[in-house]
Formats: structure tokens, C-alpha cells, sequence
């Protein structure tokens, strides 16, 4: 009785570990495919492509366990091996056999059936025989008796282990197993099933034999590679400069070894950036850093309308009677809808990063030509002064000094280079010392942009502006009265430098102007269609009054002053 047991145990042994060969891929066949070049963008997408020689199975067909997750409508996969050609890829959970190291009492008494050895139980109860088995249930055996369509299974592992002994066939639970000693050679691994997300790219390798080995590949777009630029500019102090370019680039898509990485200035547009493609299997997209969030802000954005060539201060509005943009912040931005730039490359070989690392490397370097510059920009309705503080009350004559426009020192380079500069962080050198970080925004070729240094405290700023009359009922629009109020501003600036400076002066002012001591360069701008605003100062915009911009271009010799001065007019009710 107890030998026709054993038959059928090692029957259902050896048909189980039959099915498991038949369904399961084993560990030898399962491969990554190298990546052999990478695309990265500054928001975080990278365009991947693998290629690589690869191990094929009993079938021709390449399997990998690297599965993407790709968005919508960027996977692609090929085969360049003339032999044979791409027939399908498919993406699917399958089992899969992997060897590892036995761990436990039950994974080493697994992998040494047939060995001779001597069982202590908890008992101290000791038994001598031979590893007949560690009964399972088989995948097929567990699928037959589970409803329709419930997937496929893994090994139901038992509790139980068979030993051979002179007395017969002893059926012993394995908890009671205190330790095992071997009677002669034994083995340290064993092997397991497991279900893994598995990629098989189907070739077809027509009425020719399937090669052990093909040369296929991959591409697709996917969220989790991406480069931060960031420069370093250092003056000479007569007019040279060097810049050097480094990027800093963050992996948390695969590892990748000697590869290819180009690294792009400018954002191209994703239409289906939220949306997975099936190919994937998953049910959502990774969870990444907050390096690779798109709702930080605007600083790193290559978008064209977050990235306009600005006037002196900021002054210019990008458009009619919208306020300036707020303070930047270090997040990405993709491009928007009808924002869009060339894309410009640098490439750099043989880079390796496994996912999770970080690193930063040199990009390139350039000389260029720079000027020194001092920039002043009052706005239409003066600053606002912060807040007193409770435990440091600050007087009314502090106050209005902090709120008092400011003469910023700045250096305006021109891109003489072969690409434009991106939008980044910019640190500030006088030879070995540091003087400042700025953000440099996208230049163009040719174009300028301008990095400031500081507040040049050497040359003061006082800022005088009085009513000079006040006309009721000057004009009569849809049966409303409107008051003509005439304005006229003094600002003296003084240089107490010791050398001349070019200064570049920028107003605003809510109304017509009527004119400019010295003259100066007026361009206006309508604030149509909105309803009058009027704000603590006291000054309005509607309809009738355009914004108007006065911008005074003059050279300051040391210990001298300047009066610049202006009258307008508005309309208010």
C-alpha cells in the first residue's frame, strides 16, 4: 500500500515539474534589453531606445523582464536581425522558474530530494532515511479545479515532507523539523515560480531554424529621466566672461550603462503625456519624485510665453495690462498649447547611471563679451512696503526707504554660441568670488539677456511725484463724469561710485504723457475693455487710460546726480 502511495506521489512529482518546464520561462532565457540611447527632455520625459543582442527561447521569440510604461502611443519595438522579422509583442503576466539560494529548513530539504540525511524534531526525536519528496500541488492540478477564467496559478506548497527510512515512507510535518544533517553531498540552491510582468517580442523566423540569439530593440517615451541645467558665469572684470554649462541628471527610470544621452533645450509637446499605454499593464504611472512634478512653477520651463525676451526690471508685460509675472520657483512647466521652441542637443557619450542615482556633469563651455549695466524700474503704482513687525516695529521713514525703487546692477551678455541659453539657475564669479545667483531665462542666438548681481547701494534713488491740477467733468463717457487729473514725477538718482555708470531707467505710469525731462523713448498700451481699478495710491485704469512707458538711457558720471522727470494725465472718476 504504502509503495503504490509513493508511486503515485513521484508521478504527480515528476508531472508537475514537467507542466512547470512547459509553462514557465526559464530564468537563462529572461533578459534586459541594454539601453542604448536616451532622449532627455527638461520636464522629466526621456525618448528611450534599447537594442541589444539577445538570448531567444525554445520557441524564437525573445523574452524580457523589463516591462515599460510607456505613454500612449510612443512604444515601438523592431528586430534587426535579416533572419527574421517582428511579429508581435506582447505583454503579459506569466510564470516564471528562477533559482536562488535556499533560505530555510523547507527550501533545503526542497532541493535536495533523493539525498540521504539525518531529521531531528522539536522533540528531539531523530530520524535517518532518504528525501523522497515535499509534496505541492501543481499549477495545472490547482487550475482544473478553480472556476473558468480565474488566471493562471502558482505551486500550492504543502506542509508535509516524505522521508524513506527502514521502517517505510514517513510522512512528517515540517514544522516539527528542527534540523537536518546530511549524510553525503548536498545542495545549497533550489528553484522557484513565480509571476512576473513579462515582455515577449514575437519573430517570425519563416522556414529557416530560429536562432539562438537576435538582434532586437525598443523604443517609447516615458516620464523619469531628467536633466537640470545650470551654469557658472565668471567675470574678468574688462568686458570677458566664460560660461560653463553643467547638467544635472536624475534616473529614476532604468539603469543604463554606456550610453548615449542627448540632453535638450526645449519641451516638445506630448499630447497623451497623462495617459498610459497599454503595453505597460500598469494600472498607474510610477510614482516619481518631486523632481519630475509639472505644477511646481515656471523657472525651469522652456515654454516660449514664460520665456519672452523681458525689458529692463521686467517692466514689459507680455501682455496689455497684465501684471508681471510673480518670482520664479525651481519646478518644471511642460510647453502649453501653442508655446513650442526648436529643440537644440547636446550630446554626451558613454554615460552610465543606475535608476535611483544622480549625478552632474560637464556639458559644455563658452566665451563671451559682456556689459556692465544698472537697471532701474518703477512701476505704474509704486511698491508696496512689508508690514511692520510686531516684536520689530520699524518707523514710517524705514518703511518708505524699503519700498523706495532701486538701482540693480546687472551684466547683459550676447549669445554669440551655436545654441540658445535655457532657462536655469546662473551662479556669479568676479575671478574666484562669488557675487551672486541669478536665473538666466531662454536666449536665442544673438539675443541678450541680462543677469543681475545686485542692489547698487552707491547709487541712491529718490522719488517725488505731485498733482499739478485737477479738471472735473473733462469728459463724459455713457452719461458717467470723468476728473482729468495732470501728475508730474521727479526721480533723482545719484552715483557715488567711483567710476561712470550706464544707467537704463524704466517708468510706468496709468495715462497720456505729455512729456520728458530728458527726453525719453514713450511707447503706450491700452488697457481696453477693463473696469476702473483704483488701488491705495490712488490711481486708476479703465478704458481711457493706456499704460505708458518711459525709458531713459543716460551715462552717470561718479559724484554726479540726475533729475528725470515726467508729466502725464489720467482720467479717474
Amino acid at each position: 500500500m504504502r509503495g503504490g502511495v509513493l508511486a503515485v506521489l513521484l508521478w504527480c512529482q515528476m508531472m508537475w515539474l514537467h507542466a512547470l518546464a512547459q509553462t514557465t520561462a526559464p530564468q537563462g532565457a529572461l533578459a534586459q534589453m541594454p539601453v542604448k540611447e536616451l532622449v532627455v527632455f527638461k520636464d522629466g520625459h526621456a525618448y528611450v531606445i534599447h537594442e541589444g543582442d539577445m538570448p531567444t527561447d525554445e520557441r524564437g521569440n525573445v523574452v524580457l523582464d523589463y516591462l515599460p510604461a510607456p505613454i500612449l502611443g510612443t512604444f515601438w519595438a523592431y528586430c534587426a536581425s535579416p533572419q527574421a522579422k517582428l511579429q508581435a509583442v506582447v505583454a503579459g503576466q506569466r510564470r516564471v522558474s528562477l533559482k536562488h539560494t535556499a533560505l530555510s529548513i523547507r527550501e533545503i530539504l526542497e532541493a535536495n530530494v533523493g539525498a540521504k540525511v539525518v531529521l531531528t524534531e522539536i522533540s528531539g526525536t531523530r530520524y535517518t532515511g532518504v528525501i523522497v519528496d515535499v509534496p505541492a500541488c501543481s499549477p495545472e492540478e490547482l487550475e482544473a479545479i478553480s472556476p473558468p477564467n480565474t488566471g493562471d496559478k502558482l505551486p500550492l506548497k504543502g506542509n508535509i515532507l516524505l522521508l524513506k527510512t527502514d521502517e517505510g515512507t514517513r510522512a512528517m510535518n515540517l514544522d516539527r523539523v528542527l534540523d537536518v544533517t546530511f549524510l553525503g553531498d548536498y545542495a545549497t540552491a533550489t528553484t522557484d515560480a513565480e509571476f512576473r510582468n513579462l515582455l515577449t517580442l514575437h519573430l517570425n523566423w519563416g522556414n529557416r531554424q530560429p536562432q539562438k540569439r537576435a538582434q532586437v530593440g525598443m523604443m517609447y517615451v516615458q516620464k523619469g529621466v531628467r536633466w537640470i541645467p545650470q551654469y557658472r558665469l565668471v567675470l574678468d572684470g574688462k568686458g570677458n566672461a566664460k560660461m560653463f554649462l553643467q547638467a544635472s541628471v536624475i534616473n529614476e527610470l532604468t539603469d543604463f550603462r554606456n550610453a548615449t544621452v542627448d540632453l535638450v533645450i526645449g519641451v516638445p509637446s506630448f499630447a497623451y503625456k497623462d495617459t498610459r499605454d497599454p503595453i505597460g499593464l500598469q494600472q498607474t504611472f510610477a510614482q516619481l519624485s518631486q523632481y519630475f512634478r509639472t505644477d511646481a512653477g515656471r523657472t525651469l520651463s522652456n515654454a516660449l510665453m514664460a520665456q519672452a525676451p523681458r525689458a529692463v526690471g521686467g517692466a514689459l508685460y507680455e501682455e496689455e495690462g497684465t501684471p508681471p509675472p510673480p518670482a520664479p520657483d525651481l519646478g518644471p512647466e511642460v510647453a502649453g498649447t501653442g508655446a513650442s521652441e526648436d529643440l537644440f542637443v547636446f550630446t554626451v557619450k558613454n554615460v552610465s547611471l543606475r535608476k535611483g542615482e544622480r549625478m552632474t556633469l560637464p556639458v559644455s563651455e563658452y566665451t563671451l563679451k559682456y556689459k556692465d549695466v544698472y537697471t532701474l524700474y518703477v512701476p505704474p503704482f509704486g511698491s508696496t512696503p512689508p508690514a511692520p513687525s510686531p516684536s520689530e516695529p520699524r518707523t514710517a521713514e524705514v518703511q518708505s526707504a524699503l519700498a523706495a525703487p532701486k538701482v540693480i546692477h546687472r551684466v547683459r551678455l550676447t549669445n554669440t554660441t551655436e545654441h540658445p541659453f535655457t532657462t536655469a539657475p546662473i551662479l556669479l564669479f568676479s575671478g574666484e568670488t562669488v557675487l551672486a545667483q541669478d536665473t538666466i531665462t531662454y536666449t536665442p542666438r544673438g539675443g541678450t539677456t541680462d543677469i543681475a548681481i545686485g542692489t547698487a547701494v552707491n547709487i541712491p534713488v529718490k522719488q517725488t511725484d505731485k498733482e499739478l491740477k485737477r479738471t472735473a467733468k473733462a469728459t463724459t463717457i455713457s452719461g458717467v463724469d470723468y476728473t482729468l487729473v495732470e501728475m508730474e514725477g521727479t526721480l533723482t538718482i545719484t552715483n557715488y561710485s567711483e567710476k561712470a555708470v550706464d544707467l537704463e531707467v524704466t517708468r510706468q505710469v496709468v495715462g497720456e504723457v505729455d512729456s520728458t525731462t530728458p527726453e525719453a523713448e514713450v511707447s503706450k498700451r491700452t488697457v481696453a475693455g477693463r473696469p476702473v481699478i483704483i488701488d491705495g495710491s490712488g490711481y486708476p485704469t479703465s478704458a481711457l487710460n493706456p499704460l505708458s512707458q518711459i525709458v531713459w538711457k543716460i551715462s552717470l558720471a561718479p559724484g554726479k546726480s540726475v533729475e528725470l522727470k515726467c508729466r502725464w494725465k489720467y482720467y479717474t472718476r
